[in-house]
């Protein structure tokens, strides 16, 4: 993958809200409600989408390129996000269970695993906790545990410095009234357009470009709508996995994690997928020069190709 990306996964309005409306469940061993949604080709092969520090949405950017390549994509939120009910107490590692559990249900006994930024500590679990179920891992930029590092922090953009340091400090019951702002700006700004640039401090030039497009912009607001569907206890406890402790060593995980990094990523800096390979035992860090946090949905086209190429061929 080079700096010219080519053909554009970027969906309209409209095709966001048919997709949108196609919500399916699963019931968790614990009795909750786990809400996921599927792109892509239904008799492709199966790949589970762990969504960042948003929702399912921008995994809808994954429905035409899965169609052309083969791929059937499933998409659950996590507890409390969009209409996945939440669990007090829910850990990562439970995830990667309720993960192993909805395959089960669907029929599906190895899948491939792709995540993309706050995604980090649910893909990581997977990796460790049921490398037999996973065909492949694939880190799209993916946090990993270093926000108590203040150099680490100097390097993200304000808004995400502001909620690393909240989220390293606060208990729950603190922290989710700051991160709160993000959903009542979701519903005061009513401009796709102006919600977006909310997040400037955190794009670099290849980003800026993405959230000028209104098609985009649609998108990332849709993302944000259904992030705090249920009000913001669930984001922000899904938000402090990132910030808190995992519960298991990256240095114990033995799967192979093929990384994408987009070399002025600023929402998370190259630094991570550099952490991540000093610390795992079996990664490789494809880096994209010129590109950002968002060519990797975005440009969906070239990731699948690339991810089908990989280990589908």
């Amino acid at each position: 993958m080079a700096a010219e990306m080519g053909e554009l996964s970027i969906l309209s309005a409209d095709e966001v809200e048919k997709l949108e409306k196609n919500v399916k469940f699963y019931k968790t061993q614990q009795g909750t409600r786990l809400a996921f949604h599927e792109y892509g080709d239904p008799k492709g092969h199966a790949v589970i989408f762990y969504h960042g520090t948003g929702s399912h949405v921008h995994g809808m950017l994954l429905h035409k390129p899965a169609l052309k390549y083969g791929f059937r994509i499933i998409a659950p939120d996590r507890p409390g996000i969009a209409q996945s009910d939440f669990r007090a107490g829910w850990t990562i590692l439970e995830y990667a269970k309720d993960i192993a559990g909805l395959a089960d249900s669907l029929g599906i006994g190895s899948f491939g695993a792709i995540g993309i930024s706050g995604a980090g500590p649910t893909l990581m679990a997977s990796a460790f906790a049921i490398p037999e179920r996973l065909h492949c891992v694939v880190d799209l930029a993916c946090a990993m545990p270093l926000y108590t590092d203040a150099e680490m922090r100097k390097q993200l953009g304000t808004m995400d410095r502001f909620y690393a340091v909240l989220g390293t400090r606060l208990p729950l019951s603190l922290f989710r009234i700051p991160f709160s702002l993000l959903g009542i700006m979701e519903r005061v700004i009513k401009s796709p357009k102006s919600f977006a640039k909310m997040f400037d401090s955190s794009l670099c030039p290849a980003d800026k470009e993405i959230f000028a497009r209104p098609d985009f912009q649609y998108l990332f607001m849709r993302d944000f709508q259904e992030l705090f569907r249920q009000g913001a206890k669930g984001p922000a406890y899904d938000a402090q996995t990132v910030y808190k402790k995992w519960g298991f060593n990256l240095s114990d995980i033995k799967t192979h994690i093929e990384v994408f990094q987009g070399a002025e990523d600023k929402f998370v800096p190259r630094m991570f997928s550099e952490y991540l390979k000093k610390s795992a035992k079996n990664v490789r860090v494809n880096m994209i020069e010129g590109q950002g946090h968002f060519c990797h949905l975005v440009y969906g086209y070239q990731m699948l190709q690339k991810v089908s190429e990989l280990f589908y061929k």
